[in-house]
């Protein structure tokens, strides 16, 4: 999770990093997981981040406040840290504050946590700071304001306002949560997809009743449809005249020019 990109970057002249008041309330097994704690110093919307591995540490239920430099945050791309990067630098500013719960540890190549503990988890956070050394680091706190939803998107360059909402139209995480919960119930439970829809409205029928759960199973249909619906015509407008165009080029080059025509990669 990360914050909205800040009005303002978030001024961190004379503090030493960033403070953390968190507990974890699902289990006592934080050392079974990579917490990290994620900053940028500039505006860009790239994999690369500066972002620094934390601890959290065992047992009691009261909150606990971590501190973590600013002389720990190391520039990575995904989860891996990158060789030889300059190291962090706050004179412009924080533009944006994130978490992340991992089974990678930080580390030039990929390393995985052997007992990484999988599922469910619950981290209450209650404040999230800069400290200094010097100072009593919750002293001079000030508010911070983050950009809206809206104007994080219009601030965005104009191809990713036009290509955006196409992606999520193919990649939705959601959507391919669905899939795979209706591959669950069909293939294994042994439903067929009518049955599954049903199994699908009385779960939610329990969290908000049959009313809006039904409204909402609706909802999701009519999105899964029109996401098939557009994948076809895609394939229509698109992938099929490419594929008649690749046999009328194997046509030409085998019957006319007499030429063993190239083999090209499938678009299957």
């Amino acid at each position: 999770m990360r914050t909205l990109p800040f009005v303002v970057p978030l001024n961190a002249t004379n503090t030493d990093g960033v403070f953390l008041d968190c507990k974890l309330v699902s289990d006592d097994e934080p050392d079974r997981r990579a917490w990290k704690m994620t900053v940028r110093t500039d505006t860009s919307r790239g994999e690369q981040v500066y972002q620094s591995q934390f601890e959290i540490p065992k047992g009691s239920d009261a909150w606990k406040r971590i501190q973590i430099p600013f002389d720990s945050f190391c520039l990575v791309r995904g989860p891996r840290m990158i060789p030889n990067a300059p190291p962090l630098n706050t004179t412009g500013g924080l533009y944006q504050i994130g978490m992340t719960m991992s089974k990678f540890c930080m580390n030039e190549n990929l390393t995985t946590i052997d007992n990484f503990r999988a599922g469910f988890f619950n981290l209450n956070i209650e404040r999230i700071g800069l400290f200094s050394k010097q100072d009593d680091f919750g002293s001079k706190e000030k508010p911070i304001k983050t950009l809206s939803k809206k104007d994080a998107a219009r601030n965005r360059p104009l191809i990713l306002q036009i290509l955006l909402p196409i992606a999520r139209l193919f990649f939705s995480e959601k959507a391919n949560r669905r899939k795979s919960a209706m591959r669950i119930l069909r293939e294994e439970r042994g439903l067929n997809r009518i049955n599954a829809i049903l199994f699908g409205i009385r779960s939610r029928a329990k969290g908000c009743g049959i009313i809006p759960s039904i409204a909402k199973t609706a909802s999701i249909l009519s999105v899964d449809a029109s996401r098939t619906v557009f994948t076809q015509i895609l394939k229509v407008c698109v992938l099929f005249p490419i594929r008649i165009l690749r046999k009328f080029i194997f046509i030409v080059q085998k019957y006319i020019f007499g030429k063993e025509p190239k083999r090209l990669p499938s678009l299957n």
